[in-house]
């Protein structure tokens, strides 16, 4: 049996989530540069959870 998702409340959590990872992105970008391993890993979080949105 498969789980059925409320598609807006699924919608507003997953819009919620890109906002704090964005937010994460830029904090981390100003302390350690574009180019630290950190700044990039949270940016592929970043890009997984929009592919989910526009998926």
């Amino acid at each position: 049996m498969s789980k059925q998702i409320h598609a807006p409340k699924y919608h507003y959590k997953l819009a919620e989530d890109i906002q704090v990872k964005k937010k994460e992105m830029i904090e981390l970008g100003n302390r350690y540069g574009l180019t630290d391993r950190r700044t990039v890993k949270c940016s592929q979080q970043l890009d997984h959870l929009l592919n989910r949105l526009a998926n």
